[in-house]
């Protein structure tokens, strides 16, 4: 089971850059191993050029971390929702371009109506705090609240599913939803 989500984080982050979710290597996944650890991908490294072997097992609670490569800094981010969702699978951070311009402009993102049911009425935004800090992971968890997402002020969105194929399902209604509310308003 470990090594076939490894495998899934490696293919679903050249989907998120395929599509045009991120760029270069802003953002970041995790899935939820067990109820103790969680697979991220590294800080800083290429998403066309991962591996399995590349992902890094985190410990929720504590953020420790096995091997020689550095979790993504936003491992804190991803076991805040964990650790306050039992019902998410996997975690997505991207910086997206639609869903920065609601980061940007501090705003909540109204949802339109085709995109409702599975994001309810509107994301809400995270107050602004520092990459990294446990402000950000305060902030981000209390947006997302029951929702399959929330923008985070500055810094883009993040999107949850129970597994990474929901998690990027909702990570793409999220931008298109932005894309649509923005071209029409």
């Amino acid at each position: 089971m470990e090594q076939t989500l490894r495998e899934q984080l490696v293919e679903y982050g050249n989907k998120l850059v395929a599509s045009g979710l991120v760029q270069g290597t802003w953002g970041n996944l995790s899935v939820r191993l067990d109820d103790k650890y969680m697979l991220t991908t590294p800080s800083g490294l290429d998403y066309t050029r991962l591996t399995a072997d590349d992902m890094v097992k985190v410990e929720i609670a504590t953020l420790k971390y096995e091997g020689s490569l550095k979790p993504t800094s936003e491992k804190g981010l991803h076991a805040a929702i964990y650790q306050s969702r039992p019902d998410v699978g996997s975690v997505i951070h991207t910086h997206s371009k639609y869903a920065c311009v609601f980061a940007a402009a501090q705003k909540d993102m109204p949802v339109v109506r085709e995109h409702r049911e599975t994001l309810g009425q509107e994301l809400k935004l995270a107050k602004y705090a520092l990459p990294g800090t446990k402000a950000l992971m305060k902030n981000t968890a209390e947006a997302l609240g029951e929702n399959a997402g929330a923008i985070m002020a500055n810094h883009g969105m993040v999107a949850v599913g129970k597994d990474l194929a929901n998690a990027f399902e909702i990570c793409e209604k999220i931008e298109e939803n932005g894309r649509i509310y923005l071209l029409t308003k």
